[in-house]
């Protein structure tokens, strides 16, 4: 069964890329590439780079926690007998129903892929105003979707050691922070001797893993965070100096993208974008009475098992 949004244009063969997927029968979905469709206005160049329907060029089979964690169904195919193994969607949910469903699927093992060589395209907001309101309302879904996926819809998720890590950077004690960041590297060695990995690897895996996990705490507090987090980091200098290099990751990926928007209306909006989602997710989180989509996940640091599975 295929689904398509009536403002989604799939291009030719974009169906012959998807298929084949489905004679492996633990597959249960599979969803294409939506870009963006192509215009001249800032808002259309913006969200040519920054759509969140649209998951990069990189294909993945699609599980909470991992690079892609969800699809949208504003196009997707998906196996009949594992769609009406979950009774469908659910009605119930206004928003972020695709998210509840690929995140089902996976707690039967059944794999839902994303595969980019399948292209549709999708027709953005029109108005700035439609625009903000279209992210306030995905944020809304976070709510909902943590009461029902647990931790899967955590804003963030790392290890008990680099939430530490990062939480005495935000305390202004880097010394601290470094200790804690030296302690996890000299200890991961030891856990991955076992399989194999060699001593220097896991050294640089844990330090790549604390540096990592700062975009993410960064994206949490001027995104999902926001309304509690920037006034109380704007208090202070140190604070300050945080908030300003949190934003400025939106200066490092312009460079990186050069989307045919201007630096001033780059950050502008990807910081106006941030703004709409987080005050959606509290907005959901007041109306269900809940903390769940505002709490990071502390997960343990790669075991065996997880490293044997990279």
């Amino acid at each position: 069964m295929a689904f398509l949004d009536a403002d989604v244009v799939p291009e030719p063969g974009w169906l012959e890329a998807l298929l084949p997927h489905f004679a492996d029968p633990r597959v249960a979905a599979v969803a294409p590439r939506v870009r963006s469709r192509p215009g001249g206005s800032v808002l259309e160049r913006y969200e040519r780079e920054r759509s969140p329907l649209d998951l990069g060029p990189l294909p993945a089979v699609v599980r909470p926690g991992s690079r892609v964690s969800y699809v949208p169904t504003a196009a997707l195919v998906v196996r009949v007998s594992a769609l009406r193994a979950l009774d469908g969607f659910d009605e119930s949910l206004r928003y972020g129903e695709d998210v509840d469903l690929v995140w089902r699927l996976a707690a039967r093992d059944l794999l839902v892929r994303y595969e980019p060589g399948s292209e549709v395209r999708h027709a953005p907001r029109g108005r700035w105003s439609a625009w903000a309101r279209q992210r306030f309302d995905y944020g809304t879904s976070a709510a909902p979707l943590a009461l029902r996926h647990g931790p899967a819809a955590a804003p963030v998720r790392v290890s008990p050691w680099t939430l530490a890590c990062w939480g005495a950077v935000a305390a202004g004690r880097p010394a601290a922070a470094a200790g804690t960041a030296l302690i996890t590297a000299a200890l991961l060695p030891r856990k991955l001797h076992g399989v194999g990995v060699p001593a220097q690897e896991s050294v640089a895996l844990a330090l790549r893993g604390h540096w990592g996990a700062g975009r993410m705490f960064a994206d949490a507090v001027t995104r999902s965070w926001w309304p509690v987090a920037v006034p109380a980091l704007a208090a202070s200098r140190h604070g300050r100096l945080l908030l300003a290099a949190a934003w400025g990751r939106h200066v490092t990926d312009w460079r990186a993208a050069r989307p045919g928007v201007p630096l001033p209306g780059w950050v502008a909006a990807r910081i106006a974008d941030d703004l709409a989602y987080g005050a959606g997710v509290w907005w959901g989180a007041l109306r269900h009475r809940t903390l769940a989509p505002l709490l990071p996940d502390p997960s343990s640091w790669p075991g065996r098992d997880g490293v044997r599975q990279a």
